[in-house]
């Protein structure tokens, strides 16, 4: 029995694994990871989309590959049938940790910056948004974000942290310094807030930090949605290329990290494939459909 024959569901991550990073804003996947995907699909291979993304900025990547239906978002906090336009789950953090994460966090680097993402609007301090695609109108259109999604402001006050009344449940809390680099301040703030809640990080070059609830990743939603429908880790293939990838890589049966991927990716998947640029993903699922084996070279 093949690779692919032995598998009943691919879960692949989105930015920096079938979608370079200058493709992000506007969703555009090559023709040649498209044709994997729906090859795949065609011989009867379940996919599921496994991102950091919200739920909003999921359309233009759900509509190239086609046929989308769950897709597990937010590092895992919310599950959601784009083809039914339905939530399916959600895990946000508790409000009394939200604002402590936060406070501790600002006794880290008291001029870090800080959004929070729920599942209808991205809530964010005006410092957060310089030098983000939220920043220019023209980049924020592009991507397909409007104007409504977002909520300016100190997160005190948009979220009500004195007000719970009217506080929406948030699904990430995102913080971003400039004082140290990406995995120095993960490091940092898992130290200070580890015990509460889960830190991880997924943008190159930018010291952004990714906060859910305890328990919240990849990993925990990917295998309550394949142990719902009777799937198996050992039949599940996985891709990613950050750290928030990690714990999904190391679950699934098979696992491939891009060769552009973090180091922390790489040394938690089981193989390494091509760099995103080169279509990588596509390169390993042509070859599982051609009756290899799609190794291309072993992380381990």
């Amino acid at each position: 029995m093949t690779t692919l024959e032995r598998t009943r569901l691919i879960a692949s991550d989105i930015d920096g694994t079938i979608l370079s990073y200058a493709s992000a804003e506007t969703g555009i996947v090559t023709d040649r990871t498209v044709a994997a995907f729906r090859a795949a699909r065609d011989a009867g291979v379940r996919i599921v989309l496994v991102t950091g993304r919200p739920v909003r900025w999921l359309k233009p990547v759900a509509d190239a590959l086609g046929g989308i239906g769950p897709v597990i978002c937010s590092n895992g906090a919310v599950v959601y049938d784009l083809a039914e336009q339905r939530l399916l789950r959600e895990d946000p953090m508790e409000e009394a940790t939200l604002f402590a994460v936060k406070d501790h966090i600002l006794e880290i680097d008291a001029q870090a910056s800080f959004a929070a993402e729920t599942l209808q609007n991205l809530h964010a301090e005006p410092p957060f948004l310089v030098d983000s695609l939220f920043f220019e109108e023209d980049r924020r259109r592009a991507a397909g974000v409007t104007d409504d999604m977002l909520r300016l402001g100190r997160l005190d006050d948009t979220l009500g942290r004195h007000d719970s009344r009217s506080r929406p449940g948030v699904v990430k809390l995102l913080a971003k310094t400039t004082a140290m680099d990406a995995d120095a301040f993960l490091e940092a703030v898992r130290s200070r807030v580890g015990q509460l809640v889960t830190v991880t990080h997924s943008a190159p070059g930018v010291s952004l930090l990714e906060i859910s609830a305890k328990g919240v990743d990849k990993a925990a939603a990917l295998r309550r949605f394949a142990a719902a429908e009777g799937i198996t880790r050992d039949q599940v293939i996985a891709f990613g290329d950050m750290p928030n990838d990690i714990e999904m890589l190391q679950w699934a049966g098979t696992s491939w990290a891009v060769g552009s991927a973090h180091p922390m990716a790489r040394s938690a998947a089981r193989h390494l494939t091509a760099d995103c640029d080169a279509d990588g993903v596509a390169l390993v699922l042509e070859d599982l459909l051609d009756g290899g084996d799609g190794v291309l070279w072993r992380t381990s």
